[in-house]
Formats: C-alpha cells, structure tokens, sequence
C-alpha cells in the first residue's frame, strides 16, 4: 500500500498454500472438498458470516534438512520412520500430511519435505505443547531432519507468546541449529535411558540382577559440548543415583516406568513425569549407543565401573 492507500499485489496465488491446513483446523471447513464441489458446479453451502474460528493451529514443515549446515538438504531413505499419535479430542488435535512411508527415498531431484505436522489447541500454549509432545514422538532415521529445530523453537519466550517477524532464525540461530544444550536433567534422564538400554542389548530383560548394577555412561553431544562421564547406581526400590562426575552434580530420583518402543522410542516416568527419548542404534560391541534429543546426536559408551 502506498500513501494513497493503493493497493499492489506482487503475487496472486488462486490455489491452495501449503498452511492451509491450519484454516481447515480453525474453521472445521475442508478446504479441497469444498474446491471439488465447486470444479462440479455446486455452489457454497455458506456464507463468510458463517464462517467462525475456533482454537488455535500450528503447522510445521518437517523437511529433510540439516539447521546446522544453513538448512541443506539431506538426500537418503527413510530407514526408520514412525510417526506420532494423532488426536481428534475436544482438548487436542494432531494432524498429519504426508506422502512417505518407511523406506522411501528423499531424493535431490525433488522438495525434500517429508510432511506438515499440524496441532490445534483451545488455546496457543495448547497448540504448541500438543505440537511438543508430537516432535518427540516422531521417529525419522536415515536422513538429517529439522524436528530437533521445531523443538528448540517452541522453548524460545518470544514464539511462545507470539512475538516474532522474519527474522526469528537470524536473530536467535544466527550460527544456524547444532542442538540445544544438555542441562543436568538432561542428562540424568540419558544416563538412566542408557543404563536400561545396556540391559535390554545385553538380551538379559529387565531383571532385579542387572537392575541392580551399577553402569558408567559417558555422554558426548555433537554440539561441541564438553564430554559427561556419569554413574549410575541402582539404590534399590526403583531408585537410582545419577553422578555427573564431571560437573560433581548428583541427584537421586525415582524410575517408575521404562518401556522401548519400535526399537527406537524410549519412555520414561521419573518422578510422576513422562519423558520420551529416541534411541537411534547400539553397535555390535553393546558398548557404544546413539541417542537422538533435543536437536542433539548423542553418542554414549556404557561400561562396567572399575
């Protein structure tokens, strides 16, 4: 618009936008059903005063790409690909469009997009913890992904309450994306994923014998963080005490649940809470594992203490 309040258009799209899924959510209105209907000369069922708008939805592109090399595309297949639970409730919605499956290649020759997530939620902090909760459910290996991205996005206050522009990446990733950092609780939550998983390579089960052994984890992310070596002990009663013998941090703290899903999904419940991890793969010495978290490739040698 200029000083004369003239309008000038440098694009005109009459066709759908890939975030017209969030106009779907909102509205409840079906969009390509309703073009369908009209390409076979039906007229509108409504009027825009009919139309009202309901909650609030968020689509994220997840795209096989890397954040931390300025969001190049990463070319493979889907080696393993697990998405989240979708919700249809009056208190969440989890949607997802997509045209992969397991085993599929993302190739150079065309958009590397994988699918649109999208949440709805009564309200914005609705919206983005369903959104949340789903990034840590999808499960995508075989390519560099951008869901760890979509994650560290969701802590930022300013996108929390709405406050941002265009220039969101260049202000906050000015370095581009390698994994947001490790915090204590982090990496308790590792170690103790990591002490379970040693049991369960180990084709020993979950038993009172290897429940009660005590295991090092040495825990180096791929972000340049310093390398964590933390013990393990089992107290009994479900009760672990983690030391980071790097930091000298400790704490005690209650495992109440412990499951491994599709080989690749961890969930824990410590302390009444539920966290869920993705492990990615052990190598043939049971010695060495891989952790996906936060953003972060984790790489982590599990041992015997000496």
């Amino acid at each position: 618009m200029d000083k004369n309040k003239d309008f000038y258009f440098l694009e005109m799209n009459t066709r759908l936008q890939v975030e017209h899924p969030i106009t779907e959510e909102i509205t409840g209105i079906d969009l390509v059903e309703q073009q369908l209907l009209i390409a076979a000369g039906h007229e509108l069922a409504f009027k825009q005063r009919d139309v009202k708008i309901k909650g609030h939805s968020i689509e994220y592109r997840v795209y096989a790409e890397d954040p931390s090399r300025k969001f190049l595309p990463s070319i493979g297949f889907l080696k393993r690909y697990m998405e989240p639970v979708l919700h249809n409730t009056p208190a969440k919605r989890i949607r997802i469009d997509t045209g992969v499956e397991e085993g599929c290649e993302i190739s150079m020759h065309y958009d590397p997009m994988i699918s649109k997530l999208v949440s709805w939620g009564p309200s914005r902090r609705a919206a983005l913890d369903a959104l949340d909760r789903a990034f840590d459910e999808y499960v995508i290996q075989g390519v560099t992904h951008n869901i760890g991205f979509g994650k560290s996005i969701l802590t930022n206050k300013k996108f929390q309450k709405g406050e941002y522009s265009t220039d969101f990446i260049p202000t906050f990733y000015p370095d581009g994306f390698s994994g947001d950092s490790l915090s204590f609780h982090d990496r308790k939550e590792i170690a103790l994923a990591a002490h379970h998983l040693k049991n369960i390579q180990l084709e020993q089960g979950y038993d009172e014998e290897w429940g009660h052994k005590n295991l090092y984890v040495v825990i180096r992310a791929m972000n340049d963080e310093p390398e964590h070596r933390i013990l393990v002990e089992s107290l009994g009663d479900s009760k672990y005490r983690i030391t980071d013998d790097t930091t000298k941090e400790q704490d005690v703290i209650t495992l109440e649940e412990f499951e491994l899903h599709y080989n690749s999904l961890v969930t824990m419940k410590v302390e009444d809470h539920e966290h869920i991890l993705q492990f990615s793969h052990f190598e043939d010495d049971r010695v060495r594992y891989e952790m996906y978290h936060k953003g972060n490739k984790i790489k982590m040698e599990v041992m015997s203490p000496r």
